[in-house]
C-alpha cells in the first residue's frame, strides 16, 4: 500500500540558474479545487486527441502535491496522460480519501443505517 497524499501547501523552494546566475524562490502549492483522488474512475469531458475522446471514463494515475489542479490519467492499455481537474468529472470513488477513509466508508454510502 502506498503512503497517502497529502495537500497541505507547504512552502517549498526551487533553485535554478540563469544566465549563469543562481536563482532560488520560494513557492506555496495552490489549493486543491476537487474532490478526486488516485485511482478514482473519471470521465473526461473535453477530447484531447482520438486517443483521448470526452465520454471515455478513465483512472486517476496519480496527482503531484506540488500541482494538485492537474491529473495523471491512466487508459485501459496503460497509457497516461495529463489533464487539469476541469476537464474531469468524478464517475466512481475508489481510492482512499484524505485522512485514511474508504469511500466505502462514506455516510453517504452507509444511507440505510440512518434513521428516516
Amino acid at each position: 500500500m502506498s503512503a497517502p497524499i497529502r495537500f497541505d501547501r507547504k512552502p517549498y523552494t526551487v533553485t535554478y540558474f540563469k544566465d549563469g546566475v543562481k536563482h532560488t524562490i520560494r513557492r506555496t502549492p495552490p489549493p486543491k479545487l476537487h474532490d478526486m483522488m488516485p485511482k478514482d474512475i473519471v470521465e473526461l469531458t473535453q477530447s484531447k486527441n482520438d486517443d483521448w475522446q470526452a465520454g471515455d471514463d478513465f483512472k486517476v494515475k496519480g496527482i503531484n502535491p506540488r500541482h494538485p489542479n492537474v491529473l495523471q490519467i491512466e487508459n485501459g492499455s496503460g497509457e497516461a496522460t495529463f489533464v487539469d481537474y476541469y476537464d474531469l468529472k468524478l464517475e466512481q470513488m475508489v481510492g482512499e480519501r484524505e485522512g485514511g477513509v474508504s469511500p466505502q466508508d462514506l455516510p453517504i454510502n452507509n444511507r440505510y443505517l440512518l434513521w428516516p
